[in-house]
């Protein structure tokens, strides 16, 4: 796959110091704030949320769950001051290592380290599970107690503060000289000084070594298990991100942890943070609602010279799926400066040009001294790169991808027989070629024999028992034997015999290809062979044709109508240039117990989709003309539309999907009958191009689409008693 290229129109270089004009709304992409210290007041995340902040992330891995209800609490308020939604996204441990040391909580009850002890360039420093052991500048006990059954000479261990860069004097690099019992001896690599909490990366010199070893890490810590079941049952948690995912496995295992916790509307970020992610990329992509690439942890364990490709391969498969995709770590100097690098200036906005939908913040909102000043220059930055991001080549990138896509399938299908017609979930894809030049394209990557990075295998430590709870932290396999001797049913024989699929994104091929199956089978039979077409599914030829009937007639706003999100998020997939109003509408569900109202959760979890503007409709609010009528006011309010502008909407009439094309009267206050001509407002379909030519330029039609000009009828006001 190559890269997208990013040609600039502006010929007038002077042009671009013109002063940005101020930010209308809170479209393109989202901003991910990571609440502690240094935000955790009503009054600082009013400010934040004021700057731009869409997402609330609460990071398990430091400080007391009671501390993260209060920050919960406090975001809860701030919310209702701003009258703006936000989403929350809960960070687990998951398999982080850390180094034991005591600690205090401070007045607002957060964890504090005293003192710090300083390591010098070629000391030895051993790292040892003894639990007696106390943390120096000599000796380093870790969390994991069979650690030292994990790694073998010559690998390097990077020990840092939590939420350091890897470059700062917080960072100590460890080579491995040997391994005596409990007691891993190493030999320091530079000069360090050791505070505050301090976590382990592993890099092992035999990556398949490495990948058998580390199987028999948990999951879930259960500081994890414990936080989750009680935060959930006071707070609406949108998000929970899955710490050092290594495949889609550990997707469908976090999956049915929650939905035993009754969290089946809570959506999951599967965190790429080593190799063994990205060799079982197209797994995790294929399970998880959206990605987060922690580019901290990924970076120390992937040669500096193959971070770019990384990123943008994992972020142009993403976009590829429709999934939401979030880069970390982008201006990690706003920790403690005002002003951003321009490295770190130009790295957001690349990002913003690959096609990411969010940056998430961590240490530069966490304990950085400009919390506030760090969402509104980070936003400025991604507003400046989204007004040259070249839209409409990214539609047509997308579309002639899926196309090569298919013909591949098609032609795959030719030589398999019908049982081998679904793809496989743990495909390594082309991610596993950039990481050494050993594995050839198309070959499997290197996993040895009970691996749970082999196909269709995990180690019975990652599932939760029947009780929905998983083991303890860091627990060690009987006898210290390697793990993985117990396989578990594979990704098609869970749930009835079909796999869980996320809500958004494209459909998995193999749940969207019946008709090319159907195609295959009649060629095989010798029955006539209809013309090759692309075939994705229903709601994504809505979505692309609505993008593009939306570019045709430079509309100023699409709005869709969310049930699910996946025609939203398909429409953010295609990348629109004018804002995407997303209207859900809450609804009643009733349970055993009692009746819940179920929708909002929704609404917020659009909020780190690129270009989308959720907004929650009043349940009960009438037809679809009425709602589309109110989401056009505040549309207007919120200076997302305008006078005479176009508004393309995707709406649900009668079981089919309609894209329906309407037009802001002179005030722009609500949407007027397309037949008026007198006021200038008629809508010329030709304008659109047609059908075909909307098919030819990549909107591919299925017979369910229709588009539906009808003039939207003026509400009417209630009367007073």
């Amino acid at each position: 796959m190559k890269a997208k290229l990013h040609f600039l129109e502006q010929d007038d270089v002077s042009s671009i110091l013109n002063p940005a004009g101020p930010t209308p709304h809170i479209a393109g992409t989202k901003i991910i704030a990571t609440i502690g210290p240094a935000c955790h007041e009503v009054d600082q995340l009013v400010e934040l949320l004021e700057c731009g902040m869409s997402c609330a992330r609460i990071d398990l891995t430091w400080g007391p769950v009671e501390y993260h209800k209060k920050s919960l609490n406090n975001l809860q308020l701030a919310i209702k001051q701003t009258r703006r939604l936000c989403a929350v996204l809960l960070d687990t441990l998951g398999r982080e290592l850390m180094i034991r040391r005591s600690y205090t909580l401070d007045e607002q009850g957060w964890p504090k380290h005293e003192g710090s002890f300083d390591v010098e360039r070629g000391a030895e420093v051993v790292v040892t599970t003894d639990i007696d052991a106390v943390a120096s500048s000599s000796c380093l006990p870790i969390t994991y107690p069979n650690f030292h059954n994990l790694v073998n000479v010559g690998d390097t261990l990077f020990i840092g503060r939590y939420l350091v860069s890897g470059a700062d004097d917080s960072s100590l690099y460890l080579e491995v000289k040997s391994v005596e019992g409990n007691n891993v001896k190493c030999t320091a690599q530079n000069d360090a000084v050791m505070d505050g909490l301090l976590t382990v990366t592993h890099h092992s010199a035999n990556e398949q070594d490495r990948m058998s070893m580390q199987a028999d890490l948990p999951l879930l810590s259960e500081h994890d298990v414990h936080a989750i079941r009680d935060i959930t049952t006071q707070f609406e948690v949108d998000f929970v991100a899955l710490t050092f995912t290594r495949d889609g496995e550990d997707v469908d295992g976090l999956r049915d942890f929650l939905d035993k916790l009754g969290l089946e509307q809570t959506k999951i970020l599967a965190k790429v943070e080593n190799q063994a992610a990205l060799y079982n990329f197209a797994g995790i992509a294929t399970a998880a609602d959206g990605v987060i690439i922690s580019r901290g942890n990924l970076g120390l364990d992937v040669a500096p010279e193959k971070m770019a490709r990384v990123q943008k391969e994992v972020i142009s498969k993403c976009n590829l799926l429709g999934k939401p995709v979030i880069i970390t770590r982008v201006v990690d100097t706003m920790a403690t400066a005002p002003r951003p690098t321009r490295a770190e200036a130009t790295d957001v906005a690349n990002a913003v040009l690959d096609g990411t939908d969010g940056v998430l913040l961590g240490a530069e909102t966490l304990r950085g001294k400009y919390p506030a000043i760090t969402v509104k220059t980070v936003l400025a930055i991604c507003r400046q790169a989204e007004e040259v991001f070249d839209y409409s080549g990214h539609f047509e990138w997308l579309t002639l991808q899926g196309e090569m896509d298919d013909r591949a399938m098609t032609r795959r299908k030719r030589t398999t027989s019908d049982e081998d017609l679904i793809v496989d979930p743990q495909a390594s894809g082309h991610l596993a070629t950039i990481q050494s030049g050993v594995v050839a394209p198309g070959q499997q990557a290197p996993c040895s024999t009970g691996s749970p990075l082999s196909r269709g295998t995990r180690t019975s430590l990652d599932l939760p028992d029947s009780s929905g709870s998983l083991p303890p932290l860091h627990k060690a396999l009987p006898g210290g034997k390697a793990p993985g001797q117990a396989a578990v049913v594979s990704m098609q024989a869970r749930a009835g015999g079909m796999p869980k699929v996320s809500s958004f994104g494209s459909l998995p091929r193999s749940l969207s290809d019946q008709s090319m199956r159907k195609r295959s089978m009649d060629g095989d039979r010798g029955l006539p062979v209809q013309p090759f077409t692309s075939q994705i599914d229903k709601a994504e030829s809505i979505a692309s044709t609505a993008v593009r009937t939306a570019d045709k007639i430079n509309a100023g706003l699409i709005i869709v109508y969310a049930s699910s999100g996946r025609t939203a998020s398909l429409v953010a997939k295609y990348r629109p240039k004018m804002p995407i109003l997303t209207l859900v509408v809450p609804h009643l569900k009733s349970s055993t117990l009692k009746w819940e109202l179920q929708g909002r959760s929704l609404a917020r979890q659009c909020l780190i989709m690129r270009g989308v503007v959720p907004m929650l409709a009043a349940p009960g609010a009438g037809t679809n003309d009425h709602m589309l009528q109110e989401a056009v006011s505040a549309a207007t309010k919120r200076g997302l539309v305008h006078a005479h502008d176009h508004v393309v909407c995707v709406m649900s009439i009668k079981d089919s999907l309609v894209v329906k094309v309407v037009t802001m009267d002179s005030i722009g206050t609500r949407c007027m009958r397309h037949t008026d001509s007198a006021q200038g407002s008629e809508v010329d379909l030709s304008k659109i191009s047609g059908l075909a030519e909307l098919s030819k330029s990549g909107a591919v039609l299925a017979p369910e689409i229709k588009l539906d000009t009808e003039p939207i009828p003026p509400r009417v006001p209630a009367m007073k008693a």
